[in-house]
């Protein structure tokens, strides 16, 4: 073969060579730039989408009732409703400072049974609003809180706001039984509706949180009748029973004296005869009731339950029994057997959260936390609380 026909194949050759690379580039699918990020191996992978802030929220919970949702919700804590906006009062002489740290300035000084209006939390401090409008930071284990205002859910029948129930063997105490011993009830702006006022601690008012959960999941209710008492109110009382106890006295009852004389009780076993818990806002005089019909109330922006219907327990005596009829006896006993579980049942409630019951008053628990807090802090109950500042709380 010639050179020149080498050179014409060989030029050929590579015409054909340069024509099947036209032919393949020109039938490939053009790769056009998406968003996106590069995994392993060069491979394109989808796009990370920008999260969505609501999906990381803790979602409520949604009140439903005949199918329609209210505007509220349920609040997740270990009150029933948030502190914002409850009514709260020193309980002992104190200091409101500038902020949450008992080296920070003071803005005032406040008396006990002072009111203010709470609208925030930070660990052991309240931010509070005085009547005045002057605002700072308080201690709450120096302070108490109006119960209805968190606790909702709870009946309050505080009747020696109303009428009285002292007696003793079925018998009244003068000047105390069917008198209204202090002024605590009041239009509840937060509630919408006229409503007990209920000082108390706190941490009383977290764990009677957790004792009405244990009952509203047994289909029941607390029935409060008193938590804090003023000292007058407990002076008084004391006094118009030591005159029934007193022979020489001229409201002597000689059948009330031998019930309480000829037993191993004494008078202070039923009312002491000085500073009791109630006082320090650390026990609370209480029954059971058995929910016929609750509803789903809004404040707020907040729902709660509120307990519309309710019976009564059987009772072992009358409420504010003050004689060896209020005795518990053991379960065990003869006695005992003749009590119906809805006493037992409270017991066990309140002995779950940390609560000491008082073997010569059935519906009488105190609680030791607050009883500490209370006597550490100086609390003498020498003070009312006839005025609330509540508002509905808000998110």
């Amino acid at each position: 073969m010639s050179n020149t026909l080498k050179g014409i194949l060989l030029a050929l050759i590579l015409i054909a060579a340069l024509l099947v690379l036209l032919i393949v580039f020109t039938n490939e699918e053009p790769q056009t730039e998406e968003p996106g990020r590069t995994g392993s191996g060069g491979i394109i992978l989808p796009p990370i989408e920008e999260p969505d802030d609501e999906e990381f929220e803790d979602d409520p919970v949604y009140i439903y009732t005949n199918g329609e949702h209210t505007e509220g919700v349920f609040y997740r804590g270990r009150l029933e409703l948030p502190v914002f906006g409850a009514t709260g009062w020193a309980a002992t002489s104190t200091v409101l400072r500038s902020e949450a740290s008992a080296t920070s300035d003071r803005v005032t000084s406040l008396s006990p049974g002072d009111a203010f209006v709470i609208f925030d939390e930070d660990d052991d401090w309240w931010y509070v609003i005085l009547p005045n409008e002057v605002s700072g930071w308080v201690e709450h284990r120096r302070c108490f809180i109006n119960l209805p205002d968190v606790l909702p859910s709870i009946v309050y029948n505080i009747s020696n706001a109303e009428s009285s129930e002292f007696r003793s063997s079925g018998f009244d105490l003068p000047g105390i039984t069917h008198n209204n011993l202090y002024s605590a009830y009041s239009y509840n702006e937060r509630l919408e509706r006229g409503e007990f006022i209920v000082p108390g601690s706190y941490i009383l008012a977290q764990s009677l949180a957790a004792v009405q959960q244990l009952a509203l999941s047994n289909g029941e209710t607390l029935i409060i009748y008193e938590v804090f008492r003023p000292m007058a109110t407990q002076r008084a009382v004391a006094a118009s029973l030591n005159k029934l106890m007193d022979r020489n006295d001229a409201e002597y009852n000689e059948f009330v004296h031998r019930a309480i004389a000829d037993s191993t009780w004494s008078v202070g076993s039923f009312i002491s005869q000085g500073r009791s818990n109630h006082q320090m806002g650390a026990a609370v005089d209480v029954t059971v009731g058995i929910i016929e019909e609750r509803e789903i109330v809004q404040t707020g922006d907040y729902s709660y339950h509120r307990v519309k219907y309710y019976s009564r327990i059987k009772e072992p005596s009358p409420m504010h029994e003050l004689s060896p009829r209020a005795v518990l006896p053991n379960r065990n006993t003869a006695a005992g057997s003749d009590i119906g579980d809805g006493i037992w049942n409270m017991k066990s409630y309140f002995e779950r959260l940390g609560f000491r019951a008082l073997s010569s008053e059935w519906w009488h628990f105190n609680h030791p936390p607050s009883i500490s807090a209370g006597s550490t802090a100086g609390v003498t109950g020498n003070f009312f609380t006839p005025v609330i500042y509540s508002i509905p709380p808000v998110r």
